[in-house]
C-alpha cells in the first residue's frame, strides 16, 4: 500500500515537472514568434535571404541527423526515447526542410514567408531540446530511484545482520554462563576478545545513518564469525556430554 502510494506520488511529481517544463518552453517559443512577427523586419529584396535559407536548410538537415543519432543511442542504451512521440518531431523537421527547399527554389519576396521559415526552424529545434531535456530528466530520476532502492536494500540487510548477530551473541553468552568450559575454549583459542569486539562493532552500526556496501560486507563478516563460533561452541564435548547425561536422566 505504501509502495503504491509512493509510486503514485513520484509519478504525479514527474508529470507536474514535465508539464511545467513544457509550458516554459512553449512560452519562450511564443515570445520568439511574436518578436519575429512584430518587432523584426526582413527586407524582401535583401541579398542575404538566399544565404539565410541555405543556412537554415543545412542546419535543419544536420540537426535532424543528430536527432536520429541521439534516438539510436537512446534506444540502444536504455530501450526508450522519452515520453514524447519522436515521430512527430521527425515529421516537423522534414516539413521544415521541405519548406526551406521550397523557398530556395521559388525565390519568393515576401518577408512573412521568410519569417515563417525561421519559425519553422525554431519550432522543431525547441521540440528537440525539450525532448532531450525530458529524456535526461527521466534518466536522472530513474538513477535516483535505483540509488534509493539500493540504499534501502543495504539498510535492510545491515539491520538484519545486526539483529541476527545480536541473537547469536546472546546465545553464546548463555552457553558461556551455563558451560564454563565454553568460555575456557574461547579464551584458549583467542576467540573471546575478538567475539566481544565484533559484537560491539555490530551494535555501534545502529547509529549509522547511511550504509555503504563495504559496511554491509563488514557486518556479514562479523555475523558469519559469530555464527561459526556458536556452531563450534555447540560442538564442545562438555555440552554434548551434558546433553547425553540429561537425556539419560530423563529416562
Amino acid at each position: 500500500m505504501e509502495g503504491s502510494r509512493a509510486k503514485r506520488y513520484r509519478s504525479r511529481r514527474r508529470n507536474d515537472s514535465e508539464v511545467s517544463r513544457f509550458w516554459i518552453m512553449g512560452l519562450l517559443f511564443s515570445l520568439l514568434v511574436l518578436a519575429f512577427e512584430f518587432f523584426i523586419e526582413i527586407p524582401a529584396d535583401a541579398d542575404w535571404l538566399t544565404d539565410m535559407e541555405m543556412a537554415l536548410f543545412s542546419a535543419s538537415f544536420t540537426l535532424l541527423a543528430f536527432y536520429l543519432l541521439g534516438l539510436t543511442f537512446a534506444f540502444s542504451r536504455h530501450q526508450k526515447a522519452g515520453k514524447i512521440n519522436h515521430q512527430i518531431i521527425i515529421y516537423v523537421w522534414l516539413g521544415a526542410i521541405l519548406f526551406h527547399l521550397f523557398l530556395l527554389i521559388s525565390n519568393l519576396s515576401n518577408q512573412h514567408v521568410y519569417k515563417a521559415g525561421i519559425i519553422l526552424f525554431l519550432g522543431p529545434l525547441f521540440l528537440t531540446v525539450y525532448h532531450f531535456i525530458t529524456y535526461l530528466a527521466a534518466l536522472r530520476e530513474e538513477r535516483e530511484e535505483q540509488e534509493a532502492a539500493t540504499t534501502a536494500t543495504l539498510e535492510r540487510t545491515a539491520y538484519q545482520m545486526i539483529l541476527e548477530g545480536g541473537r547469536v551473541y546472546s546465545e553464546l553468552s548463555r552457553l558461556k554462563t551455563e558451560y564454563p568450559e565454553v568460555e575456557q575454549m574461547l579464551r584458549a583459542n583467542d576467540f573471546h576478545d575478538k567475539l566481544e569486539r565484533y559484537a560491539l562493532e555490530m551494535q555501534q552500526y545502529l547509529q549509522v545513518k547511511h550504509f555503504e556496501r563495504k559496511d554491509v560486507e563488514l557486518l556479514e563478516g562479523h555475523y558469519y564469525f559469530l555464527e561459526n563460533l556458536l556452531s563450534l561452541a555447540k560442538q564442545h564435548p562438555g555440552i554434548i556430554e551434558s546433553r547425553v547425561y540429561s537425556r539419560r536422566g530423563d529416562n
